[in-house]
Parts: C-alpha cells; sequence; structure tokens
C-alpha cells in the first residue's frame, strides 16, 4: 500500500524533469547564437538576390540580366555576357560594386535599388565610373529559361583563331612598334590566364591583381568573341602566386594559395594589361 502511494510523486518528478529539458533545449535555440557577422552576410546576399532578375534599361536597347549564384555575380547586355566581378556590397546603402573594365580601362559599376514613393516596388540604378547614370526597370524574376539561357551564352567554346591584324579600336589596344618581351602589371582586377587566345578558353590560372608578368608582343592577335567584338590578345609568362579558378571567390577575389614551380605560359586579354604598376593608395 505504502508502494502504491508513492507512485504519484514519482510521475509528478518525472514530469517536473521532463519540462526542465524541454526548456533548456529551447534556450539552446534561441535566436541569441546569432553573430553580427553572420546577420551582415546574411543582408549581402539578401540584397544580391534582389538585384538578380531580368530589367530594362531606359536609354540602351535591349535587356540586361543580373544573376547572382554561388558567389559569382553574372550580368548579360543582351546576349553579350560581361566580364565583371563583385566588389563590396553594403546593405544599408542598398549599393552593389562591380568591378569592370571599359575600353581598356579599369570602371566599377555601382549598381543600388530605387524605391518608389510608398516602398512597395523598386528599379535599379546604375551608375559608371564616368557618373553616367542609367535606370533599369523590372521585367521579370530569374526563370528556368533565363538560366539555360545564362548556361547557352556563358558556355565554353574556344573560337578559331583569327589573322594577325593591327587592331586600332582603342590606344590601349594598340600593337607595339618594338614587338618583344616586355613586362606589363595587371590592374586592380584578378585576371584569367587562358590556355588559348579569347575569353571562351579554359582558364589555367587565376593570377592577382597587381601581378608582374611577361608578354611576348609579337603573338599579339585579333579574337572574334562571342559577342562579336574584337579583342586582343597576347602571349603571357608568369611566375609567382596564384589561385585556381575552383577557388576564386567572387566577393573577396583571388587569395593565393599556391606557388609556381616553373613559369606558367598562356594567353591574356592585352588591353587589359599595364605597361607600368598602378599607383598604390
Amino acid at each position: 500500500m505504502k508502494h502504491l502511494s508513492n507512485r504519484p510523486l514519482r510521475l509528478a518528478a518525472a514530469a517536473a524533469m521532463v519540462i526542465s529539458l524541454l526548456a533548456a533545449c529551447d534556450q539552446s535555440k534561441s535566436p541569441s547564437n546569432t553573430t553580427p557577422a553572420s546577420v551582415a552576410q546574411d543582408g549581402k546576399i539578401t540584397l544580391l538576390k534582389d538585384i538578380s532578375g531580368v530589367w530594362t534599361p531606359t536609354a540602351t536597347p535591349g535587356l540586361t540580366t543580373i544573376y547572382y549564384a554561388d558567389n559569382r555575380l553574372q550580368i548579360l547586355q543582351g546576349d553579350a555576357p560581361l566580364a565583371v566581378t563583385l566588389g563590396d556590397v553594403d546593405p544599408a546603402e542598398e549599393t552593389v560594386n562591380v568591378n569592370t573594365v571599359a575600353r581598356g580601362k579599369e570602371e566599377i559599376l555601382t549598381i543600388r535599388k530605387k524605391w518608389n514613393s510608398d516602398h512597395t516596388a523598386y528599379n535599379l540604378s546604375m551608375t559608371g565610373g564616368d557618373g553616367y547614370q542609367e535606370t533599369l526597370g523590372f521585367v521579370r524574376r530569374i526563370s528556368n529559361d533565363d538560366l539555360n539561357r545564362i548556361s547557352r551564352l556563358t558556355v565554353a567554346k574556344t573560337p578559331a583563331p583569327q589573322p594577325l591584324q593591327p587592331v586600332e579600336t582603342s590606344p590601349a589596344s594598340i600593337v607595339p612598334s618594338d614587338r618583344g618581351v616586355i613586362d606589363m602589371w595587371l590592374g586592380g582586377i584578378d585576371m584569367n590566364m587562358r590556355s588559348c587566345p579569347g575569353s571562351t578558353c579554359a582558364a589555367v590560372i587565376i593570377v592577382p591583381k597587381d601581378s608582374k608578368l611577361n608578354a611576348d608582343t609579337s603573338t599579339i592577335r585579333n579574337v572574334t568573341e562571342s559577342s562579336g567584338a574584337n579583342t586582343p590578345w597576347v602571349r603571357v609568362t608568369y611566375e609567382g602566386a596564384y589561385c585556381t579558378p575552383a577557388e576564386l571567390d567572387q566577393q573577396t577575389g583571388c587569395t593565393p594559395s599556391h606557388g609556381t614551380e616553373a613559369p606558367v605560359t598562356g594567353w591574356m586579354n592585352y588591353s587589359r594589361l599595364l605597361s607600368a604598376p598602378r599607383a598604390q593608395q
């Protein structure tokens, strides 16, 4: 009889223990474990997702496609993929910097969200290095059709070699009169060294920004890119620290983790190389 009278007490104690354990689990799942760094990173990813989509420029014919995924930003103007890398992302100001090269010159494009008066919808503004600003109107979010189109336009294809011709499109592309091997430098953007002349050739290594290399100017040749533009390419030789293509982070760029055991030879866009190192700030 005494044994039976203690049974309710034992059940009450067991129930109290279960409630205590459940409360401890709830505390371990509380949002206090979220760090400021993770919150800031989430804000950047959200902004990059917000600007992803198909947009219509106010002054430029065709559509502009912006797509961010897997730490990579891609921009297409019409059917032409642009050579861009992701720069600083500021969720507070809702701006995204995009590093590119225009007319042989490094340029930073700034994309900003522009809300309507009641903050229910937004367009984008894109400001170039010369201060020119263009508004991009929303057309649609990235669809499976858009993903397939992006894949088709950016798939690697080796272009047929083009005959050597003087390049007269811009001063940065002019073939030098003293042909031979000369020292050249990268600007403020990491660059692919490719297996053949052309932006669709396979990347051999990623050379960090501001690096010095040797360019054989006697090998300069024009290549017709998939966009239809003629681009001068030159054979280069590099020795030093580098990244592999798989290691390149579109936000932080190339953080070298390897060093060449012997000089590496490949091809680079001649118009993006500098004849002297850029001034360090």
